[in-house]
């Protein structure tokens, strides 16, 4: 149990013996702030004129008034803080939400940006397939891809069918030749007779 404290003050120009669980600083202040009170009293006229009970209760009024009025605004800033609180809960709630929507617009980015590494590979190796398909062609080889998307070159069949095209065109020439008017051959044949 804590102990007692005691303090001499001096309250209207008297010395009291005053003790409590509070600080004897403490029971100081509360000696100056009635005194204070008086004091602020004595300087109307209606106080003054008055006997000693009824000054006693205007005193105690004014207390009274003093504590309801403490009391008032310890409520309001009591409420006041509620209010900051709850205001202060929903701004750490929206901090919340926005930093997990930044963790995941950061997740997105991050797999937009493999997605970008990916294709940009991919489109290193269809650079590298498109040139070797031209090389080939300018080598006049054909290239066929294998069952891996690879390159694979042949030797071209185009110049066996040009090949084979020039020889039908020759055959086709000779044949007129050997046709070529019958009755001239057999002209000429009547001549020698």
């Amino acid at each position: 149990m804590a102990m007692k404290n005691t303090a001499e003050v001096v309250i209207a120009g008297r010395v009291y013996k005053i003790s409590g669980y509070e600080s004897p600083e403490y029971l100081h202040q509360i000696a100056v702030y009635l005194n204070d009170k008086m004091s602020e009293l004595q300087k109307t006229d209606g106080y003054r004129k008055q006997n000693t009970d009824q000054k006693q209760l205007l005193l105690n009024m004014n207390l009274a008034d003093d504590f309801f009025k403490s009391r008032r605004q310890a409520e309001k800033l009591s409420a006041d803080l509620e209010k900051k609180d709850r205001e202060l809960y929903s701004v750490r709630h929206d901090l919340i939400e926005a930093q997990l929507a930044l963790e995941n617009q950061k997740k997105a980015l991050d797999d937009l940006r493999e997605k970008e590494k990916a294709l940009k590979k991919e489109v290193e190796a269809q650079k590298k397939r498109l040139k070797e398909l031209e090389d080939a062609k300018a080598s006049g080889k054909d290239a066929a891809l294998d069952g891996d998307g690879g390159a694979v070159l042949a030797p071209s069949s185009g110049s066996v069918h040009a090949q084979t095209a020039q020889n039908q065109g020759q055959a086709q020439n000779q044949v007129p030749n050997q046709n070529q008017n019958p009755s001239r051959q057999n002209h000429g044949q009547g001549r020698r007779r």
